[in-house]
């Protein structure tokens, strides 16, 4: 196998998709797996450059698609030529794919890709998204995806969930928290006006509850009106940058993830948060009733303040629930988003195609 791998800066070593490229990989010979790696914003020498625009010319389709990305897949096509493996597996299709189809036959092996994206940005933001045709499987992470790409791969599309590191994304040893913290994390596709009035509300009714709100930091995007309204309460706290261990802190700090959401596949603040034994408070939308159960979560209609409000105020008011679903939250990361059981199911799929 060969991996076309990523990391985004704004992830940890703990977090992201290319932890099954990690899991996979003690659970294969040390021979039978090789990595080329992505790297956003690298510099590239004048010629090179100019090489690698001009190739770059004829892939289709995707904004998310970048200089690193052709250099990416150029070193895919090299390495292959080089080691002949059987299968290649693009593990952001949105990022990654865009001349390496055009190879297909002189590869000689199956490539394999994997969709982060809903079907609704592919509908709105991709230019060609019959450009993945010759693929031979995608795997999506949102069970609600395999119909929109079955028009372009019949029989070929696959659902197998995004996992968490179990192991580093645990609940706290402590036993009571000092403060009732509601955790918030991201920004793609979050529905920031609905948190913002959600935060108002439940501030209103009860001052003492805390926010903490991980957002990355990029230009301009903090003078952002609907956020300059959350940062007027002191008791919403603002992270970005910060390490492995600080994140998951905040997560065994928590006393629940709420999380208004327009739309998703897999959510790494949803698993993660999950896997910490967090209580969620979210939308039913996108992948959101893959990853959760009604034991542990309130999906919620698009724009139900009433309802977050109230989700949260009874949360608080019930401690005893939100031990049991904190409980049931952790044994449902166990059971079913391990990346250990994602990587085999993986596997599965590489065997399919293989044999």
């Amino acid at each position: 196998m060969l991996w076309l791998r990523r990391r985004f800066d704004w992830m940890g070593k703990h977090s992201g998709y290319d932890q099954l490229c990690e899991s996979m990989s003690t659970l294969l010979p040390h021979d039978t797996y090789k990595s080329v790696w992505q790297y956003p914003g690298q510099p590239q020498k004048k010629i090179l450059r100019s090489i690698v625009e001009r190739v770059g010319k004829k892939a289709k389709g995707s904004p998310m698609y970048a200089l690193d990305s052709t250099t990416a897949e150029i070193k895919t096509i090299l390495k292959s030529l080089q080691w002949h493996p059987d299968l290649i597996h693009i593990t952001y299709v949105e990022n990654q794919l865009g001349i390496l189809l055009n190879w297909k036959e002189r590869l000689s092996c199956k490539i394999i890709g994997t969709s982060h994206q809903p079907a609704g940005w592919w509908r709105l933001v991709h230019k060609c998204p019959k450009s993945i045709t010759n693929l031979d499987a995608l795997i999506v992470v949102g069970s609600k995806e395999v119909a929109y790409f079955e028009q372009y791969l019949p029989g070929r599309v696959f659902f197998v969930p995004h996992g968490v590191d179990t192991d580093f994304f645990c609940p706290s040893k402590e036993e009571t928290k000092e403060q009732v913290r509601c955790i918030f994390s991201g920004k793609h596709l979050r529905d920031l006006a609905t948190l913002a009035i959600v935060i108002d509300q439940v501030l209103s009714k009860n001052p003492e509850i805390q926010f903490d709100i991980i957002m990355p930091r990029t230009a301009g995007d903090r003078t952002n009106s609907t956020l300059i309204r959350i940062a007027r309460h002191p008791q919403v706290h603002w992270y970005q940058g910060i390490s492995d261990n600080r994140l998951r802190q905040l997560y065994q700090q928590a006393s629940m993830l709420v999380l208004p959401i327009i739309d998703c596949t897999a959510n790494n603040a949803l698993v993660e948060s999950i896997s910490c034994g967090l209580p969620i408070i979210s939308n039913n939308v996108g992948g959101l009733s893959d990853y959760t159960q009604e034991t542990f979560a309130e999906l919620l209609p698009i724009g139900d303040i009433e309802g977050f409000v109230n989700a949260i105020l009874k949360l608080v008011d019930e401690p005893e629930e939100q031990c049991k679903r904190s409980k049931a939250a952790r044994k449902f990361a166990e059971e079913q988003l391990d990346w250990d059981k994602i990587a085999n199911k993986t596997l599965e799929i590489y065997e399919k195609l293989i044999t």
